[in-house]
């Protein structure tokens, strides 16, 4: 399963990841495939360089990787 896709199954979801869910949905250039947190964590300073909320979304991607990158 791709960061995307596992990642809108908490689109609904009234927290953090929830947010970030939305925001990914709602950006078209959000990297549908990607697989490492150093793409991610490039596409995202290049969207906001000063995202105050990257710890927040290394750490779903950390949750991610847990499940299904190791």
């Amino acid at each position: 399963m791709t960061f995307y896709n596992w990642l809108m199954e908490f689109i609904d979801v009234d927290l953090p990841i929830g947010d970030f869910a939305k925001d990914a949905k709602n950006d078209s250039n959000f990297p549908k495939n990607v697989s490492s947190w150093d793409a991610l964590a490039d596409y995202i300073t290049s969207v906001n360089p000063r995202n105050a909320e990257l710890d927040v979304i290394q750490n779903v991607f950390n949750y991610y990787a847990a499940e299904y990158l190791e």
